[in-house]
């Protein structure tokens, strides 16, 4: 019992940090020598050098919440993140401040934010592919002063994303470009500035990529994010349209300029259906992809693999599922899934019918507590569990056959 809550407790580690870091924030003014203009933030931290402003508000794990406090200890990777046209980094609020409460360090530019002049997307994607170096960079900068709190406490991964033309831009910024771990996107605009476009350069984009889209989407459709997502080239990508939302339901739904082109629900219990639908998916594959977490690997798979209320349509290219180790000691050789997940009461689980022995689940809180302890025979390929009647939070499921076991991570709202 000890080794199987010190390997539970190893599983949640990452869980049980985001749901408990407070959230500080920077705004810091970087330095591009080779362009100019840009934008600066009044009263920003000024990095040192001349050309081109990125004014850039910097999210991040903290000891305590607040403007300038200190970088909690740990290691956290960089997301790039990139805001809509004529929208403002505020508009995302909702992201940011989840990302940097599950460990992350959230760079969002504030340049090109403007409806005239027309925002140029070449040098957007170039202020997003600055970024997600000097990101990386802040683990070793202490000059301004300031800045010595990200010292040693950067992982040296990072991600690009954005919404609209942010997210268009990422694949400009993305294209061949080895120093960015992963691409992520939601209601991808097509952007084409000076014959640069994102289009031809999802291309050239190699490395992981996430497409979100709106089922209701009327400003950058489904189409437009196939239009990204087919040339892309990397060989493990994915696309989950998402039931009901609209291209302004991304983000907290309150900018002006966005509604202009497509309304966004109007209450905030809405938001926060659509909010928790897309970030079902964005939490896993980014903890999957920037802190190789491999239970957070096969939440994503299971729940992009299996039927969902929540999502119309879904593209998968490759596979990011892997051994978990210290508890998946050995896989089973044939396909094991369990869904719905994050469930509210039923948990289904499907199983090859190959497997002749008895199969067994088993279910943990993050203590190492046993909450529930089920057996299905050999003879069928599915088994329901019922949870409605546990706390809301974390599990870790085992399922058992004589000779393997298979963990999953479980959340029950």
């Amino acid at each position: 019992m000890k080794k199987l809550i010190l390997l539970i407790t190893a599983c949640f580690t990452l869980v049980s940090q985001a749901q408990t870091f407070p959230v500080g924030h920077m705004s810091i003014n970087f330095k591009d020598a080779s362009r100019t203009g840009g934008f600066s933030i009044s009263g920003g931290i000024a990095m040192p050098g001349t050309g081109r402003n990125i004014g850039t508000e910097v999210y991040y794990p903290a000891t305590v919440a607040g403007n300038n406090t200190n970088v909690a200890n740990g290691q956290f990777p960089v997301v790039v993140f990139g805001h809509g046209f004529a929208m403002t980094w505020d508009s995302y609020d909702n992201i940011y401040n989840r990302l940097a409460a599950l460990g992350y360090i959230v760079l969002l530019p504030r340049t090109e934010s403007s409806i005239f002049p027309t925002p140029n997307h070449a040098n957007f994607a170039d202020d997003m592919k600055l970024l997600a170096t000097q990101g990386l960079l802040l683990n070793t900068t202490s000059t301004p002063t300031a800045l010595a709190t990200f010292n040693g406490k950067v992982l040296q991964k990072s991600a690009i994303g954005g919404h609209s033309m942010g997210a268009g831009c990422s694949y400009i910024a993305a294209q061949n470009n080895n120093t960015v771990t992963c691409v992520f996107n939601l209601a991808a605009a097509t952007s084409n500035t000076a014959g640069i476009s994102s289009v031809a350069g999802a291309s050239l984009v190699t490395v992981p990529t996430l497409v979100i889209s709106g089922e209701k989407d009327n400003v950058a459709d489904t189409t437009v994010q196939n239009s990204h997502y087919n040339p892309t080239a990397s060989t493990i990508k994915f696309h989950s349209i998402i039931k009901d939302v609209t291209h302004c339901d991304f983000g907290n739904g309150t900018s002006g300029t966005c509604t202009i082109g497509q309304a966004a629900c109007n209450t905030p219990s809405c938001n926060t259906i659509y909010f928790n639908r897309y970030m079902s998916y964005i939490e896993p594959f980014l903890a999957h992809q920037l802190k190789n977490d491999c239970v957070a690997g096969n939440n994503f798979m299971t729940l992009i693999l299996n039927p969902s209320a929540d999502r119309v349509g879904r593209k998968v290219v490759g596979n990011i599922a892997c051994s978990v180790t210290g508890i998946q000691e050995q896989s089973f050789s044939n396909n094991l899934t369990v869904f719905p997940n994050p469930t509210e009461g039923k948990l289904n689980i499907s199983f090859s019918s190959e497997i002749t022995t008895p199969i067994t689940f088993e279910l943990y809180d993050i203590s190492g507590r046993l909450v529930l302890d089920e057996q299905a025979s050999s003879q069928k390929t599915t088994h329901e569990i019922n949870v409605e009647g546990i706390e809301s939070g974390s599990y870790v499921l085992i399922v058992r056959s004589e000779n393997s076991k298979k963990a999953f991570k479980i959340i029950k709202n």
